[in-house]
């Protein structure tokens, strides 16, 4: 391969058979469902420009996905992705990733490379949310906790004050869950290991 490549490369850029072919040259590296040239640094905007080939232009990469974008977790197997409820748009169904309609505020939403993210905070009170196997707070789920805290942290807070008032707003699911998640982050923001 020569010129210049696109940070990010799908089947529309260059056939099937050539982007497998220069990944097993090891001239490009897979990255979601694009491949990008390895002298590409696998970072949030390359990340962004990959999820993005993903979805409509409305959409928004929210929990894991975020957080994978962010550079905090590895890429989730099933990228999550929200569309404000005011902008309803289809998704052809798909295992690869996950559409649901929320509200999400333009202030809860930061841009990175075209496609819209979830905020670190908006990220920490929707994963702090989110049903997950094993008691919130316990040992069974230090990862989710060491990631709300890792998520405060890159969004400039000191401790988990914001999340939980978030959280505490009227009907909202899961918001015993969530609070016990974030004392268990705020726990760890206080006396890091």
């Amino acid at each position: 391969m020569t010129g210049l490549l696109a940070p990010v490369l799908t089947p529309d850029d260059l056939p099937l058979a050539e982007l497998c072919a220069a990944r097993l040259d090891g001239e490009v590296y897979p990255l979601v469902d694009s491949w990008c040239p390895v002298d590409e640094v696998d970072g949030p905007v390359v990340r962004a420009l990959a999820a993005g080939q993903l979805v409509p232009p409305r959409a928004i990469a929210e929990r894991m996905t975020a957080a994978w974008v962010y550079g905090l977790v590895a890429e989730p197997g099933r990228h999550q992705f929200c569309v404000d409820h005011g902008a309803r748009t289809h998704v052809p169904p798909s295992q690869r990733l996950q559409l649901r309609e929320v509200h999400c505020a333009a202030e809860e939403t930061r841009v990175i490379a075209g496609l819209r993210v979830t905020t670190p905070l908006r990220t920490v009170v929707d994963l702090a949310r989110s049903p997950a196997p094993g008691a919130a707070g316990t040992d069974a789920e230090p990862g989710l906790v060491a990631l709300l805290a890792a998520l405060l942290r890159l969004g400039g807070f000191a401790d988990a004050d914001a999340a939980e008032q978030l959280c505490r707003r009227q009907n909202l699911p899961h918001k015993v869950i969530a609070l016990a998640r974030l004392a268990a982050a705020q726990a760890l923001l206080e006396h890091p290991l």
